[in-house]
């Protein structure tokens, strides 16, 4: 149906194009969305979810059509999908000989390594719960996201590094039992090795597979533990198929070659990447570790055609030297998210990756946004008639109150174009069903709603960032909450200051972030930066400092440049690899805080100055005004 009515009104406006693109030129690109969305995505997912086609079917179906086809590369070895679904049906055999049933838990501490793929296809087979375990935590964190899980065992890696911090925690774990593969240190742990050699290669029976629902919850997927500890997301079998089908616009075939070196206990590499893979029949290529000088390497070696990314990876790819090889490869996309502008147009420019596909999207959110355009620096569009299809809106919000800017009626009040907006998606009982909120913290998902949006009594989950849409309604991700800062009555975006600064050549990086004042309103502009050739007394010299403050005035309005700068060594990263803010806050301009000199802007000379104590205390009484 609703390739017909696209049809017709492609037609019917194909007649008036010029008068369209004249009066409305916004909504040429809409158009050219829908049609791509819904005959790519919309239309066979739900065709999916009517049917009950779960991506573990679809993987069957691979097997039976393309036996031998590579289906994961993992350095120098190579797995068919005929033998991906022998080792996932030993693992679902393997649990149900352990008393595993639909339903149950697994809580899963695997890197990136074949034992994860066919871990997770194989409990998948047989309904059973998993919770994907970051292997980075440690002592109290590891025992909080095992316990919140309610897991009946747990699947532990070969690797020793990763099966040494849950033998620091068994004692904290009694009664769950720990199966390793491979070979492990710790007596208390009990062998999966010698129960999946004797395990059935054959396909599950139906009689299993028919009692899965799209409603079942299949996986638990942590959100970022940045500001606390992490929280399990539910994730049911309906988002796991949805998410299958979320790269559609890409055209991935069973032709395409898929890397990615991200970890697959975050959604983005499993969900989405290894998802579409599943469905596709494609090839993933899976990295242990991410290497930025070996990355055109790798994918040429390879013959990668689709790169899976997160900025900050992208990021390391384009501080290497110029080589004659750069664009010696075959990638013909990408996708992913948090690409800086800066690095994007390097992407595009000197590594000629001729198109990038920029999501925006949260692990325990519905829905998300895609930029299918090429558009440089947007992760996607939301224009009027687009949110005839994805009820959202953007709302003004209060960082000093952290809350949303309300009328005297009560109801939010509206973003403007080329402000940022808090994005609040609307919540129907089309999205009730995937947006369960957390186990065990049910208060956190209530926290998550916005009440009163535009009526009372509607309800509205709160993405928690804020995003800008220009006047042709792209949409570009601004900051999350706590990033952006107000200061001498404006909003202040942190991702606008970055990508200014990254601007001079000078710098490597930069962390942008907002300080309090003394008893000034809001918050100050400050920046950590390094350098690429960084003194070992983390210093600016006088060039420097004036250099930068030009640069700001130049590009940036006066509320929005950076009140302090300071140097850091290096910075330190969440393991999605996205900068970790909360020491630079907490240790401001503080001088007795920070182990590298501080420099204030001295707004009469227009530069930075080296901060003394006694500057300090005068900036922090009020007697230098900032």
């Amino acid at each position: 149906m609703w390739t017909i009515v696209m049809g017709a009104l492609a037609g019917l406006l194909g007649a008036s194009y010029l008068g369209i693109k004249y009066w409305m030129p916004w909504l040429i690109y809409d158009l050219q969305f829908l049609w791509v969305i819904l005959n790519g995505y919309l239309i066979p997912m739900t065709s999916d979810i009517k049917n009950r086609k779960l991506t573990i079917d679809r993987v069957e179906e691979t097997v039976q059509r393309y036996p031998n086809k590579p289906m994961l590369v993992y350095g120098n070895t190579t797995f068919t999908y005929s033998e991906c679904n022998a080792f996932a049906n030993k693992v679902a055999s393997t649990a149900l000989s352990l008393g595993l049933k639909r339903g149950d838990v697994v809580a899963i501490i695997l890197a990136n390594e074949p034992d994860f793929v066919w871990t997770m296809i194989g409990l998948q087979k047989i309904g059973v719960q998993m919770a994907f375990i970051n292997y980075n935590l440690r002592n109290e964190s590891l025992v909080h996201v095992i316990k919140i899980a309610e897991p009946k065992m747990i699947f532990v890696s070969r690797e020793k590094e990763i099966q040494r911090p849950v033998t620091d925690i068994h004692q904290a774990l009694t009664g769950i039992p720990v199966y390793h593969f491979g070979e492990a240190d710790d007596p208390n742990f009990l062998p999966l090795d010698p129960i999946l050699e004797k395990s059935s290669e054959q396909n599950v029976g139906e009689d299993i597979r028919k009692q899965i629902r799209m409603t079942d919850n299949s996986l638990y997927i942590y959100t970022s533990g940045t500001t606390g500890l992490p929280k399990a997301a539910y994730i049911p079998t309906e988002k796991i198929v949805k998410a299958a089908w979320s790269m559609a616009s890409l055209n991935l075939s069973s032709d395409d070659i898929v890397y990615t070196a991200l970890p697959l206990y975050h959604s983005s590499a499993s969900l989405l990447a290894l998802g579409n893979v599943l469905r596709t029949g494609a090839t993933m290529v899976l990295k242990k570790k991410f290497s930025a000088s070996n990355f055109i390497k790798d994918c040429r070696e390879n013959k990668v055609t689709v790169v899976h990314y997160v900025g900050e990876l992208f990021r390391y790819v384009s501080a290497t030297p110029p080589n004659s090889s750069d664009t010696d490869h075959c990638i013909r996309c990408a996708f992913g998210n948090g690409l800086r502008i800066d690095v994007w147009k390097i992407m595009l420019e000197r590594f000629k990756i001729p198109h990038i596909y920029e999501f925006y999207a949260a692990t325990e959110m519905p829905v998300g946004l895609a930029n299918i355009s090429n558009t440089v620096g947007s992760v996607g569009r939301m224009s009027p008639l687009l949110k005839l299809t994805l009820p959202c809106e953007f709302v003004l919000y209060d960082e000093e109150n952290e809350n949303v800017v309300r009328t005297k009626e009560g109801l939010c009040m509206l973003a403007p174009l080329e402000s940022p907006g808090l994005l609040l998606i609307k919540l129907d009982e089309k999205r009730r069903m995937t947006f369960e909120g957390y186990k065990g913290k049910e208060s956190e998902r209530k926290k998550k709603l916005v009440y009163n949006v535009l009526r009372q009594g509607d309800c509205y989950i709160n993405t928690g960032d804020a995003l800008t849409r220009d006047k042709n309604y792209f949409v570009y991700f601004a900051d999350r909450l706590g990033d952006t800062f107000r200061w001498k009555g404006e909003n202040v975006s942190t991702t606008e200051v970055a990508n200014i600064f990254m601007e001079l050549d000078i710098l490597s990086d930069v962390c942008v972030y907002g300080v309090r004042i003394g008893d000034n309103e809001g918050k100050g502009g400050m920046a950590a930066i390094s350098l690429k050739n960084q003194p070992e007394d983390l210093s600016l010299n006088t060039e420097q400092l004036l250099n930068i403050a030009q640069h700001c005035k130049k590009h940036l309005p006066s509320y929005a440049r950076p009140r302090f700068i300071r140097v850091v060594k290096e910075f330190i990263y969440t393991s999605t690899f996205k900068q970790s803010k909360l020491k630079l806050k907490e240790e401001g301009y503080n001088l007795a805080e920070v182990a590298s000199p501080v420099y204030y802007l001295d707004c009469k000379e227009n530069t930075y100055t080296e901060m003394t104590p006694d500057v300090e205390r005068d900036i922090t009484s009020g007697t230098v005004k900032m």
